[in-house]
């Protein structure tokens, strides 16, 4: 074997090793960071791993018992992180039935504006296109909430909370709030919105998250309890309900499983698309982030990640019809 082959059959055993522990860190019931960062990348993991599979049959001599079994893993990885993908594509049954008539439209956008971001005006375009009848919008401060007025000639409804910590949070609505509430579920510093919004005399409860992201310097079960915690606020009435917001988790997590679990609601992604949103700006590290998550009252008109606005974050646009 030639010294350069022998280079390229050394790097394929070292990645193809690393792939297979990051496999297996993704599969731990763990909050933790190192855990959760493998679990938000099976889609990235799913492509290495293709790739070292096609490489492996150009280099790998299959005679060697190292390389069939390493062959045989990548397989069984490969397997897993597809099987665990694959709700979110359109080969899936769709979790929410398509609405069948526009008898009850409502159309909702949620978006993580960056709080350093200054494109305002992209924003305001985009939410104009598609004229949502709510908004909600996370990491504002006060100088988003300023720029962003103009949005209140036809938003007159609001529940704003800019923070200058990258957790503000502020909702525009077109139609009358009720029971309209900041709450702080987990920490003093990140808020998070609960109303009810009636619309032609429907009410529909409304929360709005965004909780703080895995990290080294978070605390992870924080996270996890405002979403949970979350998820038994909306399960302690009949009402028609919507979830929205940044949730810093991928719609595949056991957390998001969880959540669903407690909480009955339903993913409009599943059958219908991931829909990577973030990170607008890096379009290898791509990651399903920013959710909507709708009761059994609903079915769905049109899901669609919007164009970039700036932020690191594309918009969401959710349209649904209120089922009789």
């Amino acid at each position: 074997m030639y010294p350069f082959n022998i280079q390229i059959m050394i790097t394929l055993y070292v990645i193809s090793s690393l792939v297979l522990v990051c496999t297996t860190l993704s599969s731990l019931r763990s909050s933790q960071w190192w855990s959760k960062m493998w679990d938000t990348g099976r889609l990235q993991l799913a492509v290495l791993i293709f790739i070292l599979l096609g490489l492996g049959c150009l280099f790998f001599d299959y005679n060697r018992d190292l390389e069939i079994a390493l062959t045989i893993l990548l397989v069984v990885a490969l397997s897993y992180h597809l099987y665990i993908i694959s709700p979110f594509t359109p080969i899936y049954k769709k979790e929410i039935g398509d609405a069948l008539n526009r008898n009850f439209c409502i159309r909702a956008v949620t978006c993580n504006v960056r709080m350093s971001n200054r494109e305002t005006q992209q924003l305001l375009e985009v939410l104009y296109e598609k004229n949502p009848d709510f908004i909600l919008l996370t990491e504002v401060n006060e100088w988003w909430v300023n720029q962003l007025a103009v949005l209140e000639k036809t938003y007159p409804f609001t529940i704003l909370h800019p923070q200058e910590n990258t957790y503000g949070i502020a909702f525009y609505s077109k139609y009358p709030l009720s029971d309209a509430q900041v709450k702080f579920l987990v920490k003093e510093d990140i808020p998070s919105i609960h109303t009810k919004i009636t619309i032609r005399g429907k009410p529909i409860r409304i929360i709005g998250l965004h909780p703080r992201p895995p990290a080294p310097w978070t605390t992870p079960e924080n996270k996890d309890l405002e979403i949970i915690m979350a998820a038994g606020l909306t399960n302690d009435h009949l009402l028609p309900t919507i979830v929205t917001g940044d949730l810093n988790d991928v719609c595949w997590s056991k957390l998001t499983e969880s959540f669903k679990y407690i909480s009955g609601l339903k993913d409009p992604r599943v059958g219908r698309g991931i829909l990577n949103t973030y990170n607008a700006n890096i379009p290898l590290f791509r990651y399903p982030i920013d959710h909507f998550f709708v009761s059994k009252h609903f079915k769905v008109l049109d899901i669609q990640r919007l164009p970039y606005v700036g932020s690191d974050h594309f918009p969401v646009f959710l349209e649904l019809n209120l089922e009789s």
